[in-house]
């Protein structure tokens, strides 16, 4: 009976090592960073570049489908859990839909028109998964969505690329006669 309990523990023990060295050493290949890169280094963008990416093609839009925009903001967003350097331009903008028009169907038509403009894709920029009807321009997202009172939302998303510090910057700023302007 004493054979038979020591023999158990053995084998407890040797699992028991046996997971922690799989925990330990299969925790430490997350520490080296792999060799293959997703894409190649890319050099940063200026301030103006940055904030270009993304109000350029939301004036885009506004002109090629004749939205008629609501309200319009631009804002630096970081691109990690930090809040440091590398950043993005991102714009919001909402947009009234016509009473009676089913939402779905208007992004449908706003994805059907901006992708026959010169450099328009649908779908989302390579890489990127995110949730409602997409767009592309470049790397630059173009997410739309409902907003209240059956209005609908742009929100367009730059490539972190700005390397300068934003983490001061006064946070949004409204662009609507802008972007609206054309």
């Amino acid at each position: 009976m004493t054979t038979n309990r020591i023999s158990h523990l053995r084998r407890r023990c040797a699992l028991l090592v046996g997971l922690t060295l799989v925990l330990v050493l299969g925790g430490c290949s997350l520490m080296f960073p792999s060799r293959h890169r997703a894409s190649p280094d890319v050099a940063p963008l200026s301030d103006e570049q940055s904030r270009a990416q993304v109000v350029d093609p939301a004036k885009e839009i506004v002109k090629a489908t004749g939205l008629h925009v609501a309200y319009a903001t631009f804002a630096w967003e970081w691109c990690n859990d930090q809040g440091e350097p590398p950043y993005h331009g991102r714009v919001d903008m909402t947009f009234d839909i016509p009473e009676g028009t089913d939402r779905n169907a208007f992004f449908r038509q706003i994805s059907a028109t901006m992708a026959k403009q010169p450099g328009w894709g649908t779908g989302a920029a390579p890489g990127m998964r995110p949730h409602g009807e997409n767009l592309h321009k470049d790397n630059i997202t173009i997410t739309m969505g409902p907003a209240p009172n059956n209005g609908g939302s742009i929100q367009l998303l730059g490539e972190c690329r700005n390397m300068n510090d934003h983490r001061n910057d006064s946070g949004w700023h409204d662009i609507t006669d802008e972007i609206a302007g054309g």
